[in-house]
């Protein structure tokens, strides 16, 4: 009996050191990511100084009514300088895993307002999806039309790096950035101190409800994590963690039986 409580005691031992996978995000709050709710919405203020991410379709509280923000440089700025960074309202309150095998698709609904001449110092529009302070794609679109909507869509591969989000830390969040030459009133090119007319250029960022029909989210592939199921003795031993539980039980027991051999005294027979 002794030896099968020892036994059982350390297979539990073994059972509690095995750390506990993330579960992915599951909760019933609208603003939050899951299976079935896996597009991320965008919103913000009229003059894109304030960009903001949830899960909820309609979550537009304090978000442009006309379902837009616009920067606009004028004045004597010469050029179109944007960068704009949208976050996450909420934190997650679990981890979030993504299927390895899908694909994040992310679109953007844009208005770009630019001269069209050229500058060493140009950037062309960027796009960074970043995974709190890890960048998990970063994509550029030259050459794109000015002073007409745009409607921008790609996907990503899901890679080691995009497999977990973490909570608090591992949140979702968009870059936008572009420096181009801007213009004067009369459509001409700004051109430095002999510039009479102001110069100015605009950066438009359509939000999710926006009038337009253009589409701003990103489609997640968010699956439910993987989890280590404790095995019976006639679970299948290609069974994620069986191999390794099997393993490291049977360490322990060999473990104490030969430790039981070096301490018990041998036995002589009686003379």
């Amino acid at each position: 009996m002794g030896r099968r409580s020892v036994s059982a005691f350390l297979v539990i031992m073994v059972c509690c050191s095995i750390p506990a996978l993330p579960s992915s995000g599951q909760s019933s709050d609208s603003s939050q990511p899951s299976p079935i709710n896996n597009i991320l919405h965008f919103w913000g203020n009229e003059d894109a100084s304030d960009c903001w991410e949830n899960f909820d379709p309609q979550g537009t509280s304090g978000s442009a009514e006309q379902g837009y923000g616009e920067e606009v440089d004028g004045g004597d700025a010469e050029r179109l300088e944007v960068s704009i960074s949208c976050r996450m309202k909420f934190s997650f309150e679990e981890n979030v895993y993504l299927n390895p095998t899908g694909k994040i698709a992310v679109e953007f609904g844009l208005r770009l307002d630019h001269a069209d001449a050229e500058s060493e110092e140009d950037e062309d529009l960027t796009i960074t999806l970043m995974k709190g302070n890890t960048e998990i794609d970063r994509r550029s679109f030259p050459n794109v039309a000015t002073n007409e909507d745009l409607q921008l869509s790609w996907e990503i591969d899901v890679g080691e790096n995009s497999t977990w989000w973490n909570r608090s830390e591992g949140e979702p969040n968009v870059k936008f950035e572009i420096s181009k030459v801007g213009w004067d009133a009369s459509g001409t090119p700004c051109s430095g101190a002999l510039q009479i007319l102001k110069c100015g250029g605009s950066f438009r960022l359509y939000y999710s409800n926006n009038q337009e029909g253009l589409r701003s989210q990103i489609q997640f592939p968010i699956a439910d994590s993987p989890e280590i199921v404790e095995e019976s003795m006639t679970a299948d031993k290609g069974t994620p963690g069986f191999g390794l539980l099997s393993s490291m039980a049977a360490f322990c027991l060999a473990f104490t039986a030969h430790r039981r051999r070096h301490q018990t005294p041998p036995r002589y027979p009686a003379p």
